[in-house]
């Protein structure tokens, strides 16, 4: 991956996307670009927050567990995704566990760095608090669909939420990891799938999840459909 290619990754973060092509290439001569294997941890929940991670190659997954309790996934990250925005600011450390799947790089921007780029660029500080508020809607969403009940119901919840322009969903994670964004298993995925493709409200298109009728996902996440 040529330098261009990682400029061009980290100008379409959600974070730096009204920055300059300069500003782009001055902030980049303070990251350093990090390796890592599959199954490497990234930073523990509770670790110092060091500071600003963005995804350039590989995949990467944010979770948390802790006092024996069942790990929940949060986010799968794909290249141009950023993590660990809140160690530039928490004292206490980051609030999740970041681990590659694949074998991924990322750049790191260290806190110091960031903290007087946010004061001194009014962009990056709107970017930044947009990309917060979208997190926290995020899991708000996440934490609305565990409530519900019925697996059929999480599983639309969960595709309402996470649906592209297009109508579609990116299924960018397995079957396993989406059972543990919904907690549930993925035998009851697989059981929770078929029973929306039999009501014609989703149809699978690899790597994508079609929405084929709004109308029946919000009205099992509202409770309203009948034999479920």
């Amino acid at each position: 991956m040529t330098q261009d290619d990682l400029s061009l990754i980290v100008k379409k973060t959600a974070f730096f996307c009204d920055l300059e092509p300069q500003d782009i290439e001055t902030l980049l001569q303070t990251a350093v670009l990090k390796h890592y294997q599959p199954g490497q941890v990234i930073f523990n929940r509770g670790d110092p927050g060091g500071g600003l991670y963005v995804l350039v190659e590989g995949k990467i997954r944010i979770f948390v567990s802790g006092n024996g309790s069942k790990e929940q996934l949060l986010r799968v990250l794909a290249p141009g995704d950023s993590f660990g925005e809140a160690g530039i600011f928490l004292e206490h450390g980051y609030p999740s566990t970041a681990q590659s799947l694949d074998k991924s790089s990322a750049y790191f921007f260290a806190g110091e760095r960031m903290r007087r780029l946010i004061a001194e660029n009014s962009s990056l500080g709107r970017n930044f608090l947009s990309l917060l508020a979208l997190k926290l809607a995020d899991f708000a969403h996440l934490f609305e669909s565990r409530t519900i009940k019925e697996a059929p119901a999480r599983l639309a919840s969960f595709i309402l939420n996470h649906e592209e322009v297009s109508g579609r969903m990116k299924l960018n994670f397995s079957k396993g990891q989406l059972a543990s964004f919904i907690g549930t298993s993925p035998e009851t995925v697989s059981r929770a799938l078929t029973f929306l493709k039999g009501k014609k409200a989703i149809m699978e298109e690899k790597p994508y999840i079609v929405i084929l009728n709004r109308d029946i996902l919000n009205a099992l996440v509202q409770g309203t459909l009948k034999d479920l």
